[in-house]
């Protein structure tokens, strides 16, 4: 029976079907499949091509993030502004924004400043940019000099501004004792974030003050130069530091000479006393020419009153009041005073004591010692 069965089944014919029929019913199971295949590779597509533009997206984010961050690092000379007076237009190369020196330059007054004023809590991250209203370098200056400016608040407007940055700059032009011509930087160029003038401006502070660190030397800054008329362009080389290991050297030696004043107040304090004696009674001989006197060294000689008297009388000529001020309550008058008197000392040939304008006006003793000891050595054989 079993036989019977398979015989049968292997003889049996089954029904034919169309050629149609068969192709129909072969391929229509296996479209559906590929319909389905087709969208899921689209799909897969679509998702790599969006991950790899996010992708690009966090690449691009992440650069700018970095720069972001290393803004600080160079934004001292990233703002360098433009210099518009006269008859030229003048901007700094792109060549010499990347040069190391002026990068170094740039970071290491920035550094200097911000070392300074600390105990203020101000930070500066673009030197020409934070320095154009006048608000740091007015900080600056009352911290290196002890000069006192009024009208500190900030200033909004663009005239406000300028008429605060004059000030600070007459100041600080008065404090660095440079004349006309010796001026690289003004108030326009300072507020419009020229980096040349605002260089030359901190190099001069920094040489006068005295920075801890070297300068760079002999870095140049290669400035782009238009001619407003036929807007004609040329090249020119701007000078901004010099022999900066020699300036450093000898700021460091100035700070480190020892005079009779130093043994005095370190070893021999015990003959100060006589020493302020004898230099009163000098000064007090000059000054009774006149009907005035002296009684307390630090406190009468602060003013620079008795100092230009002294000058005056001993070199016989006379000093017109409206050159200085006879009764100074200011800050300002007074340092006027001292300056005055310290210059007529060196026109007369008497060597620059070891002190400031700044350290006689704060009562310093010994700096005052100093002048009256100068004034002393030239005319002693004036009091008889």
């Amino acid at each position: 029976q079993h036989y019977y069965i398979t015989n049968n089944l292997s003889t049996m014919s089954l029904p034919r079907r169309s050629e149609g029929s068969s192709v129909s019913s072969n391929k229509s199971p296996d479209e559906p499949r590929d319909r389905s295949f087709s969208s899921k590779l689209d799909t897969l597509t679509n998702t790599l091509s969006r991950k790899k533009k996010h992708q690009k997206d966090q690449i691009d984010e992440l650069e700018r993030e970095k720069e972001e961050a290393l803004r600080p690092l160079t934004s001292g000379i990233m703002e360098t502004g433009m210099d518009e007076s006269g008859d030229y237009k003048r901007q700094v190369s792109n060549e010499s924004l990347k040069d190391p020196q002026v990068q170094a330059l740039s970071q290491q007054l920035k550094e200097w400043i911000n070392d300074v004023l600390t105990d203020d809590h101000i930070v500066v991250k673009n030197l020409c940019e934070d320095l154009s209203d006048g608000q740091v370098l007015s900080a600056l200056i009352e911290k290196l000099a002890g000069a006192k400016i009024e009208h500190k608040e900030v200033a909004q407007s663009i005239a406000s501004q300028k008429a605060k940055l004059t000030e600070v700059l007459n100041q600080i032009n008065y404090h660095l004792q440079v004349v006309d011509d010796g001026i690289k930087w003004n108030v326009d160029n300072i507020h419009n974030k020229y980096l040349i003038s605002v260089l030359h401006l901190l190099v001069a502070l920094a040489r006068h003050y005295g920075i801890p660190r070297r300068l760079p030397s002999f870095v140049k800054i290669q400035v782009l130069q238009i001619t407003k008329a036929t807007q004609q362009t040329e090249t020119i080389s701007e000078q901004i530091t010099g022999d900066e290991e020699r300036e450093h050297y000898n700021f460091a030696a100035r700070q480190q000479e020892r005079d009779v004043f130093d043994t005095l107040f370190d070893s021999a304090p015990d003959k100060l006393n006589a020493v302020k004696g004898s230099l009163m009674a000098f000064a007090n001989k000059q000054l009774s020419q006149i009907n005035r006197g002296c009684s307390n060294i630090e406190e009468d000689f602060a003013n620079g009153v008795n100092l230009v008297v002294m000058m005056s009388l001993a070199e016989g000529y006379y000093v017109p009041m409206y050159s200085f001020s006879m009764e100074p309550e200011a800050y300002d008058h007074k340092l006027h005073n001292v300056t005055l008197a310290l210059n007529l000392m060196q026109e007369a040939g008497i060597p620059r004591p070891k002190c400031t304008a700044e350290s006689i006006v704060s009562k310093d003793l010994k700096s005052t010692l100093r002048v009256l000891y100068a004034i002393y050595s030239k005319y002693k054989h004036l009091v008889k």
